[in-house]
């Protein structure tokens, strides 16, 4: 390419916005000679009430506006007929004062490069979802309060090598994760949901049929396996997070899960309905932990996370989507047995191909939220929200 990425990104951002690119489609900064360079991205603003918004205000928080930005790149390098070198590059940007965790500048969602054998599928290696992700993604349909009763829908790991076949309806995905440390892990609370894993092994299964009435049936499996690095910062404090008969310390060793998923029907027009189930356990190694009562010792126990989702919607003709779910989350581990519930609805209206503005509200329908006794307080184990009621207003601009 003569001209360099940069100019040619900010030729594309131009196109992008003078012609009103549609928002499902990247902008062609670069197609020449079986090499293309795709630019896209969005900004948008949002209002999020009190806790929902990470604005402190003493020991409260208070309602705010959080504006953020992204920016991606899709490059294709053709080799002969059959193969192709491949790679991807986002990155997500936040306003800095009111991003909720204080971040600024650019953090990256995705960063891989692979190559494409066209019939045969495609292999990546890099910053991306593991395979499970194909298998619980159909009621992962909201902007913020979804994925209640998911596992494994926003894990992401640096060192992912994954492979993924599509035909005859049929999609089929297997990926390896290596060592890394610090990496995304859902449910993984007693350690912020932040792990130092030694690898990670995950497929996915699925196939969409013809349309049956007003649209596909989709039916989707996945399982993954993954291993703890050996390290002390996988110990659960059992002094902060104590279980009603245990005593000592335990370590996170490994943990397993499985998911099922299927929809019906399509997110682009009319009804949509979809129901995930997943089941993610971890098994926990004990160091010299007694029963209170001092009675026997334990080597070893588990603690699981198991959820569903069921999700109703419609989109109609005007542009306009309309959604509803009921999510739960059930939490076990020795004497805690913690239940949340809630339910998500979501208005879209996509005003043109590039601008959409959306309401959305999560409402608390039974979780546990015993402010007197932790062992019965969903939130207060997990570090979860889901027993508040919290809303948010947002348009966005898409290119």
């Amino acid at each position: 390419m003569k001209k360099s990425l940069l100019a040619l990104a900010l030729t594309g951002l131009v196109c992008a916005l003078s012609t009103g690119a549609n928002v499902a489609q990247a902008a062609k900064v670069y197609d020449k000679d079986g090499t293309s360079l795709d630019l896209y991205g969005r900004v948008q603003s949002v209002f999020y009430n009190d806790k929902s918004s990470g604005v402190s205000n003493g020991d409260d928080k208070s309602a705010s506006i959080n504006t953020t930005g992204r920016l991606g790149f899709k490059l294709r390098s053709a080799i002969n007929p059959y193969v192709a070198g491949i790679a991807k590059a986002e990155w997500d940007v936040a306003d800095g004062d009111n991003a909720p965790d204080g971040d600024q500048g650019f953090k990256s969602r995705y960063l891989w490069v692979g190559m494409d054998f066209g019939d045969f599928g495609q292999v990546t290696i890099g910053k991306q979802e593991h395979a499970l992700k194909y298998a619980v993604e159909q009621t992962d349909v909201f902007e913020d309060w979804g994925c209640v009763g998911l596992m494994g829908n926003d894990d992401k790991d640096e060192a992912v090598v994954k492979y993924a076949w599509s035909g005859y309806g049929v999609d089929a995905f297997l990926s390896y994760s290596f060592a890394k440390n610090a990496e995304k892990l859902d449910g993984a609370y007693y350690i912020d949901e932040e792990a130092d894993l030694d690898y990670q092994v995950s497929a996915a299964l699925g196939y969409t049929s013809p349309d049956v009435l007003f649209g596909p049936i989709a039916a989707r499996a996945g399982y993954t396996h993954g291993e703890f690095a050996d390290v002390p910062d996988h110990s659960i404090n059992t002094s902060a997070f104590a279980t009603p008969n245990l005593t000592g310390s335990f370590y996170y060793d490994s943990f397993d899960q499985f998911a099922l998923g299927l929809s019906w029907g399509s997110l682009e027009q009319g009804p949509y309905l979809a129901a995930a189930y997943v089941d993610r356990t971890f098994d926990v190694n004990a160091d010299a932990v007694r029963n209170s009562d001092g009675s026997s010792f334990v080597s070893s126990t588990d603690y699981s996370i198991t959820g569903y989702e069921l999700v109703v919607g419609y989109t109609f003709t005007s542009g306009v989507f309309l959604v509803a779910g009921y999510e739960v989350q059930d939490f076990e581990f020795e004497d805690l047995d913690l239940h949340a519930a809630t339910v998500p609805v979501y208005l879209n209206w996509n005003i043109n191909p590039n601008l959409n503005a959306w309401l959305e509200a999560r409402f608390d329908v039974g979780s546990d939220d015993d402010k007197d006794n932790d062992f019965e307080n969903f939130d207060a184990i997990t570090g979860t929200d889901f027993t508040e009621n919290i809303y948010s207003a947002g348009l966005r601009y898409s290119f």
